[in-house]
């Protein structure tokens, strides 16, 4: 046992585990750091490049001419002519069907603010294609509106996709160096900072650790990931999926917030996007377990060893 943590032991900073982790006190001893693997991340490099690739299609079928029927360019001439016939309200429908998808799938992307980037991102031309429509109706009611953006088209679609997917790149990035984790010889350190504003700090005792669990992916199985999560008899490492909408219907039919039309409004108009499945599951987020760490079940072994020496310590 002493072996196994002490060849953990020799191969961190203590230090540099100090300086990133000031709320270890004097009394620990660091026996591990680490943060999530870039591989981990690779769902969310995925979806952006489906975003981008839902982008180029739409743009290339305004930029190419139908080509010749023939076997070969059957594919092609079907896509060219899908875009010519729903041209942008066709993008609007995909990009909120992979929306709706990523959304109710209950992935590691389907959080509230990928979704929310997600729907804008899918309704961005519209709104654009909107302003240039409100500046020609303004034309003839000398109103005097004009549109800040250039007039639209579509060749606007790989801009904008080269953007948005750009945009979930640089934040996925960020959003994978801003955890970090410890393990000390009496606690597991769970540290967050995301961009300087939304930041946490989570000790959890070994001592109160009741059930540990490591689960790697069928990807993290064969690029040597996973997670490891640590759930306490307070519940911490749990978490309940159980999401739904209401739009305030009574039990005699009436609308419960007639006198709120613009609540109800927004209810029809993204609730379907709200609507997640329902199931009991282990906390998958970051900042509540040890995420997309790096041979997972060296630090599932670590941490049982550990826990083993506390116990023993306590005994004795």
């Amino acid at each position: 046992m002493d072996e196994f943590i002490a060849k953990f032991k020799s191969k961190v900073n203590d230090d540099l585990i100090r300086s990133n982790f000031p709320e270890i006190t004097d009394s620990e001893t660091p026996v591990w750091h680490g943060s999530p693997s870039t591989i981990s991340m690779a769902d969310r490099y995925i979806l952006a490049m489906v975003v981008f690739s839902v982008h180029v299609i739409f743009f290339f079928g305004e930029w190419f001419e139908n080509p010749e029927n023939s076997t070969n360019n059957q594919l092609i001439s079907v896509i060219i002519r899908l875009v010519d016939f729903t041209g942008i309200f066709g993008f609007v429908f995909i990009m909120l069907l992979l929306t709706k998808l990523n959304h109710y799938a209950n992935f590691s992307t389907s959080g509230r603010w990928t979704t929310i980037f997600l729907f804008f991102s899918g309704i961005f031309p519209l709104l654009w294609q909107l302003l240039d429509f409100i500046e020609w109706i303004s034309g003839f009611l000398d109103f005097g509106i004009t549109n800040p953006l250039p007039n639209w088209n579509l060749l606007w679609f790989l801009p904008l996709g080269i953007t948005s997917s750009s945009i979930m790149i640089i934040f996925t990035i960020l959003y994978q160096k801003s955890f970090q984790y410890a393990i000390t010889d009496k606690r597991i350190h769970i540290r967050k900072q995301f961009l300087y504003f939304d930041t946490s700090v989570h000790g959890i005792s070994l001592q109160k650790v009741e059930n540990l669990k490591a689960d790697p992916t069928i990807l993290g199985k064969i690029f040597g990931f996973g997670n490891v999560h640590i759930v306490t008899g307070s519940g911490v490492g749990l978490q309940v999926e159980s999401l739904g909408v209401s739009v305030g219907i009574s039990d005699d039919g009436e609308d419960e917030n007639t006198h709120t039309g613009i609540r109800r409004f927004f209810s029809i108009l993204f609730g379907w996007l709200s609507i997640q499945r329902s199931r009991n599951v282990m906390a998958t987020d970051p900042s509540n377990c040890l995420y997309g760490i790096k041979k997972p079940m060296e630090k599932y072994r670590l941490i049982n060893e550990l826990m083993d020496k506390n116990v023993g310590s306590v005994i004795e």
